[in-house]
């Protein structure tokens, strides 16, 4: 599951995050998930979602990104785990990522590296699963991907698209999203204590599909996700459908930070 296919999720495609794009609320979210219909192979699903964006400095970024899903079929349950820490250049030009698979408690996967952004290239540099360094075009790094999303809604744009990298380790297969905003306007959309927290925001509902040179003949996507989207860059609603099946899950808990006081707003 790719680190933007939560929330990290455009003024112009391909574009880097503009100066004064919208800036992000640190907080730390927690998502309950569910399996939203059954199919073949998969019978039950539950999960959840640990989402924890600090600014531990001015210009800086830092996620701590946690999604835990057990998988009931026929016969046995799957266990998944996955882990991503970021550090990420509010100015869309620099992005460090580490992130850890695991299934069944072994070890699958561990992705390690780093982005950087300058004149119409994107630059990327990988420690593991192996050295390498390639070149994308422009492109938007996760949460710069979601600043940019509510920039284009509070500016009107209806539809938006970009070329992203995540941290994925078929980069090259070079990963663009189209997206819908739909304006929801402010307000609670929850009630309760998290719905305090996000009371008198304005939101936008998000339809948005990921494709890549793997992408189906007939235009279908590789992914596609739904959800609702706060002006300080919180999710709540959230469709997420990967093909053989798709979860949905609402944010059941939310605490809001602050970025260092003696940083610019």
């Amino acid at each position: 599951m790719r680190l933007s296919r939560l929330c990290c999720i455009l003024a112009a495609a391909g574009a880097a995050a503009p100066a004064g794009a919208a800036t992000l609320g640190p907080h730390r979210a927690v998502y309950d998930l569910s399996l939203a219909s059954q199919t073949q192979d998969i019978v039950s699903a539950e999960g959840r979602i640990a989402f924890d964006l600090t600014m531990p400095e001015c210009g800086v970024y830092a996620l701590d990104y946690r999604f835990v899903a057990r998988f009931g079929q026929e016969s046995e349950t799957t266990l998944t785990d996955q882990r991503v820490v970021t550090r990420e250049g509010t100015d869309g030009r620099s992005f460090e990522f580490e992130a850890w698979t695991y299934v069944d408690g072994m070890q699958q996967a561990h992705v390690k590296g780093s982005a950087s952004s300058e004149g119409e290239v994107t630059t990327v540099e990988t420690e593991l699963p192996g050295e390498r360094s390639f070149d994308l075009p422009l492109s938007q790094f996760p949460l710069g991907h979601t600043a940019a999303l509510i920039e284009a809604a509070q500016g009107g744009e209806r539809i938006a698209q970009l070329a992203l990298f995540d941290g994925d380790e078929d980069a090259e297969k070079l990963l663009t999203t189209t997206s819908i905003l739909l304006p929801v306007g402010s307000g609670t959309q929850k009630n309760g204590p998290v719905g305090e927290g996000l009371a008198g925001m304005d939101s936008w509902k998000v339809d948005e599909s990921y494709f890549n040179s793997d992408s189906d003949a007939d235009g279908l996507p590789i992914f596609h996700t739904r959800y609702t989207l706060f002006e300080n860059g919180v999710s709540d609603d959230i469709f997420m459908d990967f093909g053989d099946y798709a979860l949905q899950g609402s944010l059941s808990e939310l605490t809001l930070g602050s970025a260092p006081a003696d940083c610019e707003s």
